[in-house]
């Protein structure tokens, strides 16, 4: 049985990576936030001039959604940091399950949907078995792909997926944002899965 290597102790003064990046994070997302804020006046004052004042109505809720989006995303990278292991796994085995119960929603648009998304969400769950207690390289290799492809398919899914389930299309854009973070924590235990898989 294999133990997690020890972090070198630091020296005294020396700052924590971890509260570097959180104060990092957070510096990130209060300007995305600020800049979200100003331009975000400058496109719906154009909107407002094509298509009427009741585009108004919509400001708050796309600040707020963009808000819970960085808010969101920049926790889950700070706990890629702290737990990379658990995050990696965690969101790839909620990506599968999330993909198992839209699959009799996505029936109704069609079939070959809903099997794509059923093979999907069965992938998800063999490939964390085989590379979390197996710990198969070729698996963990396979887990990371799957992350970034089924991240880039969710992101310019966006706009469906905001339209079919009723939300913004910033919360929309939560899952492949959280999918790219655990593609990054499965690049971070990369060292756990250096030999082959027997």
């Amino acid at each position: 049985m294999t133990t997690a290597p020890q972090a070198p102790a630091r020296k005294p003064g020396e700052a924590d990576p971890i509260v570097q990046l959180a104060i990092l994070v957070g510096i990130i997302a209060l300007s995305l936030n600020v800049g979200f804020y100003f331009l975000s006046d400058a496109y719906f004052d154009d909107r407002v001039k094509r298509l009427g004042a009741q585009e108004l109505t919509r400001l708050s809720g796309a600040r707020i959604d963009f808000a819970i989006f960085t808010i969101v995303i920049g926790a889950g990278v700070i706990a890629a940091a702290l737990r990379p292991r658990q995050v990696a796994f965690g969101v790839a085995v909620i990506a599968g399950i999330a993909s198992l119960i839209a699959v009799p929603f996505a029936a109704g648009i069609g079939l070959v949907l809903a099997t794509m998304l059923l093979l999907v969400a069965a992938t998800f769950e063999i490939l964390v078995w085989l590379s979390a207690k197996r710990r198969s390289r070729a698996a963990w290799a396979y887990l990371s792909s799957l992350c970034v492809v089924y991240g880039v398919v969710l992101f310019f899914g966006a706009p469906k997926v905001r339209g079919l389930v009723g939300v913004g299309l910033w919360i929309a854009l939560i899952a492949p944002g959280l999918l790219w973070v655990a593609a990054g924590a499965l690049r971070r235990i990369r060292d756990d899965f250096k030999s082959p898989a027997a």
